[in-house]
């Protein structure tokens, strides 16, 4: 991955005013929609990554903070934290280069940078409003949730399920009780997030500089994608503090938290490793692209179903080795 192999040329055309629109579309796209917003936040650095690898580090910078600009609109606290992550993220590709890092060296830095970003706009806003972010935050999250009990749409539409009070009182006291665990198992769904916009960065990333004479370490191929067996204790850990009754302790709440964000974050890896097995099984019986599809889509329609047999298939592999990978 040497830098002599970079056509500084090809980039040195590239106009910044582009660069910085492609960065703002990016940031759209993660602020507004929600599962596009996912690879608007892992392109969200490529611009400014390759202006500051080619030696355009002012250029890098211009991009990265007029890119970020939009955000003075939601909250101007994600300013300086968003701009920090972007040249941060930049920068690690750039010395990735120069010395020839590898691939688990740049995801792993780049997933620590997203949440040095994370801790820094916490701290912002705890300084600035002189507050404790996550408690205040928790506070109104709960106070939202208790005034949804009392909203008369919502208790509309119970009772047309339910024609006896007690039921009724019974299902939306538990449907908040399940709303208001939602805070805590967002550190377990940042943790998939964020690996999940590493990955989809590295890969553009990857994509985007061997056309500019930079070979980045390939990722497998995703049919290819395995994990070592003993990965399965993260479900077993997740799982048995969820399903051992601790009663209202205090002691079996931590826990169960600790179970639930475990669950989310091995959950996601081994649905991502079943989706990769079925892929490899459509590869070894030569299945078309277009089949393979209309499979996968035929398959959201029964998504409570998959959400729970593709993470089984993915966890039976391991042991079935359903697409005969050759494992030590």
């Amino acid at each position: 991955m040497p830098f002599e192999n970079l056509d500084k040329s090809k980039i040195k055309k590239l106009n910044l005013a582009l660069l910085i629109l492609f960065t703002a579309i990016a940031l759209v796209l993660n602020i507004f929609f929600p599962f596009p917003g996912l690879i608007g936040f892992a392109f969200l650095p490529i611009p400014a990554t390759l202006l500051i690898i080619a030696g355009r580090v002012r250029d890098g910078v211009i991009c990265a903070v007029v890119g970020c600009l939009l955000l003075l609109f939601l909250n101007y606290l994600l300013v300086p934290a968003a701009i920090l992550l972007i040249i941060s993220i930049a920068f690690v590709f750039k010395e990735a280069i120069q010395k020839e890092k590898s691939l688990k060296w740049i995801m792993g830095s780049n997933f620590g940078i997203l949440w040095g970003a994370v801790i820094l706009y916490t701290l912002l806003v705890s300084a600035v409003d002189r507050v404790n972010f996550f408690s205040q935050s928790l506070s109104n999250y709960n106070s939202y949730i208790d005034q949804l009990g009392n909203d008369s749409s919502i208790s509309g539409y119970y009772s047309s399920i339910f024609t006896d009070g007690a039921q009724f009182d019974a299902a939306l006291q538990q449907t908040l009780g399940i709303l208001k665990l939602v805070p805590y198992v967002v550190p377990g769904t940042l943790i998939v997030f964020f690996a999940l916009a590493v990955l989809l960065n590295y890969w553009g990333c990857h994509t985007l500089f061997r056309k500019y004479g930079i070979e980045l370490e390939a990722l497998k191929l995703f049919r290819k994608w395995d994990l070592p067996w003993y990965y399965v204790w993260g479900i077993i850990a997740g799982l048995v503090p969820v399903l051992i009754p601790w009663g209202s302790s205090a002691t079996g709440r931590v826990l169960d938290i600790i179970g639930y964000n475990l669950i989310i974050i091995f959950g996601v890896l081994y649905f991502v490793l079943g989706i990769s097995v079925l892929w490899g099984i459509f590869d070894r019986f030569k299945v078309s692209f277009i089949w393979r599809i209309v499979f996968l889509v035929f398959m959201g329609f029964f998504l409570v179903f998959m959400v729970f047999l593709i993470p089984l298939l993915g966890l039976i592999d391991i042991w079935a080795n359903f697409r005969k990978l050759k494992r030590a």
